[in-house]
């Protein structure tokens, strides 16, 4: 009986030590490794089985959830090793309700038994549904890079060069073009490359949704160059100044500019004609920045220059009248028909002129070379106007007669 007993309290005690036992390694387990929680903030949502929606004929617009917060709770060494890639988290749109929401549910592929997941205040992901619409847009090519010297890009076109886009409306409605964009690097020959086709807003901007499709999933984006060279530019001016006012001197700058030519122009063209600035009605000096692009360039013409305008000086001054005199010796004689020329007595003769004050300061007789015309005189005596060479600038009034005597040498 005694020896029962012994056995017993030997039992119990041994059940014991294991309890203790057992105890003092949870107490130990959870005071190395114990159970904290984790935040991962912003972790985007992924949408599955969208079609429940769109093969219905809706598109939609995201109001609220398409990022979630929420807290993990868990053993330390488990969580701590954890990261938002971890998780699922998912707005399956076949549990749409009748309000427009979708339950927003979280999982992990890791420890998922071993997790304890808890959602913040946003938990379903708000949606408003939007009409499908359908637009054909137009495809243009953007060419970044550079080509090799002495030839630019001077056409670029796409195929296809229209892309039919069907997606929400609400984002649709802004859409203006698509833009196949290529890359360069000192290319010397025509090339032909693909390119995804993007598509842009109306101020610029790239509209991205998963809703869009586009008929076309590539483009091929076809570049010719075209070989430059260093033309002269053509300006004049029209009008006239007040009255009392004149012209004296119309400049601009540069006088060249670069640009890029098909083939069929390359050889023929030497000149631009930018076409004429108006002076009318001015009594002080010009000066203006004229804007030039290839839009007033002929066809098959490109600038291809960083030259961005002209500047054009015109100085206006005081209009003033002058008479500039001269003596027989000034004077030629043209068409002489075999007679010989004897003259009245006088030897002063005039040209008289007008224009800008500074220019006709500085006229002087040679620069008009005063002449007389004998062609289809006969034998006598004739009084003659004197004709003088146009001046740019400067206006002739009138001029002296001369009386002259042609006499036959026979």
């Amino acid at each position: 009986m005694k020896e029962e007993k012994k056995k017993n309290r030997n039992l119990g005690m041994k059940v014991l030590s294991v309890a203790i036992a057992i105890l003092i390694w949870l107490l130990v387990a959870n005071t190395n490794d114990p159970v904290i929680t984790k935040r991962f903030a912003d972790v985007p949502v992924q949408i599955e089985n969208e079609k429940a929606l769109t093969d219905n004929g809706y598109a939609y617009k995201i109001l609220e959830g398409d990022k979630v917060s929420f807290t993990v709770k868990g053993k330390k060494s488990i969580v701590n090793n954890l990261t938002s890639n971890d998780f699922r988290v998912v707005a399956d749109f076949s549990k749409l309700s009748l309000t427009d929401a979708i339950p927003i549910d979280v999982t992990s592929d890791k420890y998922q038994d071993q997790l304890e997941i808890n959602l913040g205040s946003t938990n379903t992901m708000k949606i408003e549904k939007d009409e499908i619409a359908s637009v054909n847009l137009p495809v243009n090519a953007i060419v970044n890079g550079s080509v090799a010297d002495g030839y630019y890009v001077g056409e670029s076109t796409t195929t296809p060069n229209l892309i039919g886009v069907t997606g929400p409306k609400n984002l649709l409605q802004h859409a203006k073009e698509i833009r196949a964009t290529v890359e360069m690097d000192e290319i010397k020959e025509d090339i032909t490359v693909s390119a995804k086709p993007v598509l842009y807003s109306d101020t610029g901007e790239v509209i991205e949704s998963s809703q869009i499709e586009m008929d076309a999933t590539s483009v091929n984006v076809s570049i010719v160059l075209w070989k430059t060279k260093d033309v002269k530019v053509n300006l004049t001016y029209t009008g006239n100044p007040a009255s009392g006012y004149a012209v004296s001197s119309f400049d601009y700058v540069p006088k060249t500019v670069r640009v890029a030519v098909s083939q069929d122009y390359y050889d023929e063209l030497e000149s631009l004609d930018l076409g004429e600035v108006s002076l009318e009605g001015l009594d002080e000096h010009y000066e203006k920045n004229i804007d030039i692009d290839s839009s007033s360039f002929p066809d098959g013409v490109i600038l291809a220059d960083n030259i961005t305008s002209i500047k054009v000086n015109a100085k206006i001054e005081k209009e003033i009248t002058r008479k500039l005199t001269f003596g027989r010796g000034d004077l030629k004689v043209k068409n002489n028909s075999g007679y010989d020329l004897s003259y009245d007595g006088n030897n002063k003769y005039f040209v008289s002129i007008e224009g800008a004050e500074s220019v006709v300061n500085n006229a002087k007789i040679a620069d008009f070379t005063p002449w007389i015309d004998l062609s289809g005189l006969e034998e006598g005596t004739h009084d003659l106007n004197i004709h003088v060479k146009d001046v740019e600038e400067i206006s002739e009034l009138s001029t002296s007669t001369i009386r002259v005597t042609l006499q036959s040498r026979d």
